[in-house]
């Protein structure tokens, strides 16, 4: 299976439009983990798979999804700046070994007690010193995980150092909220 997966796009020029189009009928599911800013006639909505309730929609969204054994979440609901507890219990609670979720704008792939959480960063620009937005694909077969990075205008596949960097200013970022 494999799936697109965005956030925090919030409306921010074509790139939402733009990214769906690369994708659409090349991707099992399009999903995006909230913050789209999008209204509720806006025909984009009815071209993703799976949109949850972000902390700048205000659209009647729901705050998480589940799916399979896969949990869709924006993330500020269950505090994700502190760090995964709330969500790993729910995660456990529903028998899901993937986690998708934005809020941050720090595109990162972590696993916490056999839990895979997969954050594809914003598509409109992450916090970092890159500066660029990002989105992700997620390829999904016989329990075995995938995820690549892709720049949110060039398509180019992300480097390492940018995911690095987005673990560390996640640390950061527990100390200081």
């Amino acid at each position: 299976m494999k799936i697109l997966v965005i956030s925090d796009s919030h409306l921010y020029e074509d790139y939402l439009p733009r990214v769906i189009k690369k994708y659409k009928n090349k991707v099992d599911y399009i999903i995006h983990c909230g913050d789209s800013s999008l209204s509720n006639n806006d025909s984009l909505l009815k071209q993703m798979d799976i949109v949850v309730l972000g902390n700048h929609d205000i659209i009647d969204l729901p705050k998480y999804k589940i799916i399979n054994n896969f949990l869709i979440t924006h993330g500020h609901f269950f505090n994700v700046y502190h760090g995964y507890e709330q969500l790993i219990q729910i995660c456990k609670d529903n028998h899901c070994t993937v986690c998708l979720h934005g809020h941050t704008h720090v595109p990162t792939h972590q696993v916490h007690d056999g839990i895979h959480f997969i954050n594809p960063g914003s598509l409109m620009m992450n916090r970092g010193s890159y500066g660029y937005g990002t989105y992700a694909l997620l390829e999904y077969h016989d329990q075995a995980i995938n995820v690549s990075f892709f720049h949110h205008i060039t398509d180019e596949l992300c480097s390492e150092i940018i995911l690095n960097e987005g673990l560390e200013l996640l640390e950061e970022f527990k100390k200081l909220v």
